[in-house]
């Protein structure tokens, strides 16, 4: 077997797998998600090092797939352009889905009256035009 064509069926196999691990982050943020309509609270500690044990794993493929672009040595095939192509949507449909994550967190931390957050009215243009008068 050439050596460019076993890069490139290792590129793919690699990148398969970097798809599945996209695949457990996104089922991950999907159960988060969940806790976050439900209960309305963020992760316990338990979670939350998943979490970050997800993202060192995803840091570390990412990394990887960076070295395996440089080396130039990919030749471009319907196969591994296909095993991208499935890699990039799932990985768009998790950034829309963290997105989503976070503006959940934040509604659920800025409204919550025992929260360490409170929500500050944004002030009218009569209370500042006081306020600049009182200082004189």
């Amino acid at each position: 077997m050439p050596e460019s064509q076993s890069l490139n069926s290792d590129s793919v196999e690699f990148i398969r797998v970097h798809g599945e691990l996209c695949e457990e982050v996104y089922d991950f943020l999907l159960e988060e998600n969940r806790m976050y309509r439900k209960l309305g609270k963020p992760l316990s500690g338990a979670l939350i090092q998943k979490k970050q044990s997800l993202l060192s794993a995803l840091t570390q493929s990412l990394d990887r797939l960076r070295g395996i672009g440089k080396a130039g040595g990919v030749a471009k095939s319907s196969i591994l352009k296909k095993v991208v192509a499935k890699t990039q949507r799932i990985l768009l449909r998790t950034m829309l889905l963290d997105k989503e994550n976070e503006q959940l967190f934040l509604k659920h931390a800025l409204s919550s009256s025992s929260g360490p957050f409170q929500i500050i009215p944004k002030p009218t243009a009569k209370q500042i035009k006081r306020k600049y008068l009182a200082q004189d």
